[in-house]
């Protein structure tokens, strides 16, 4: 078998009830120069049966069985340390990847070398398959970067990464938000890209293993954050407490309405914003993202403000009016006509 330029990897445990259309949306891509590297974690449903047909039928498939149950990140790492492909394409066993996803993400990767990592919009399907949502993430690396700093950014069966930048950051680390971590750490030392094209289907079904974010997850996901921001600001001081109750903002979730812990808050939102838009060439559309997006925490916070302070929130409101005077307006309006 020639040398594959892809290799697709296949975390799996315990997948069998949409396994079968996970692995024939691989096989059926336009672009064909792939092994398919699926790591089977011990699973005690069909999935063995499942894999060992499909593997029986393409020489493209490599299957890796783990005698015990070593969780999706060991998985992962297994089959990034058996790639022999210039390129990894990420798939989950629930998800489906639509025909032209590998040769569209292939060719915008050969002709942006500075890429390390590439997702995609997606379709969000339920247990049969019918699409409900489509989510447009950012696309450029002037506004992911800026993302990154809070959120993932990415969806993680869509990701195609460069199998030496991975290498690079010795893989899949952590074994809660492994995939916030590891494209945080990727857009350290390369570029980072969604193509504003829908060509992965996530499903969201009731027989997933849990529909709520474990504690774990979360704190996991917290500290990565801080980190993300200290690299930023070059500031190992920054409280998590505030990263917190920026985690909040961005989840809806009213904090405790503390007037100097808010107010701290804001401080941090404006040290990111600034920093990030002076060390950053921006085009004028990631500036705007950018703008919008700082404007709608700062926004909130000194909406909350209200209720601990309403001098400071006053002070909070002005500043916002001076920085950023046609989105307070537009804020405004759009305020107005909600009541």
């Amino acid at each position: 078998m020639r040398n594959p330029l892809i290799s697709v990897i296949l975390p799996v445990y315990n997948g069998e009830e949409h396994l079968t259309e996970c692995i024939e949306s691989v096989l059926s891509q336009t672009y064909d120069n792939f092994e398919f590297i699926i790591v089977d974690d011990a699973s005690t449903d069909n999935t063995p049966q499942i894999l060992k047909k499909f593997a029986i039928r393409d020489n493209r498939i490599k299957v890796i069985t783990h005698a015990i149950n070593q969780k999706q990140t060991v998985a992962a790492n297994t089959a990034c340390h058996n790639a022999r492909g210039k390129y990894i394409a990420r798939m989950d066993a629930d998800d489906i990847a639509l025909p032209h996803r590998f040769k569209e993400q292939v060719g915008f990767m050969q002709k942006n070398s500075d890429i390390g990592i590439l997702g995609s919009w997606i379709q969000i399907i339920n247990e049969n398959g019918k699409i409900y949502e489509i989510m447009e993430t950012n696309i450029s690396q002037g506004s992911l970067g800026w993302s990154l700093l809070f959120d993932t950014s990415f969806v993680s069966s869509s990701v195609m990464m460069k199998k030496d930048i991975v290498e690079q950051i010795k893989f899949y680390q952590t074994h809660q938000a492994e995939d916030y971590d590891l494209w945080s750490r990727v857009n350290t030392i390369a570029s980072v890209a969604n193509l504003p094209k829908v060509l992965q289907q996530v499903r969201v079904w009731s027989g997933q293993v849990s529909h709520t974010v474990p504690r774990e997850t979360r704190d996991c996901a917290l500290q990565i954050m801080q980190r993300n921001m200290q690299i930023l600001l070059n500031d190992s001081s920054i409280d998590l407490k505030l990263v917190k109750t920026i985690r909040s903002i961005i989840e809806n979730n009213q904090p405790e309405l503390e007037s100097d812990l808010l107010l701290k808050t804001s401080s941090l939102i404006k040290a990111l914003y600034n920093t990030y838009i002076s060390k950053t060439d921006l085009s004028r559309e990631e500036k705007k993202i950018v703008d919008v997006d700082a404007f709608q925490k700062l926004f909130k916070l000194a909406n909350w403000q209200f209720s601990a302070n309403i001098f400071k929130a006053i002070i909070e409101n002005l500043y916002l009016a001076c920085r950023f005077p046609k989105l307070f307006i537009y804020s405004l309006v759009h305020r107005l006509k909600i009541i």
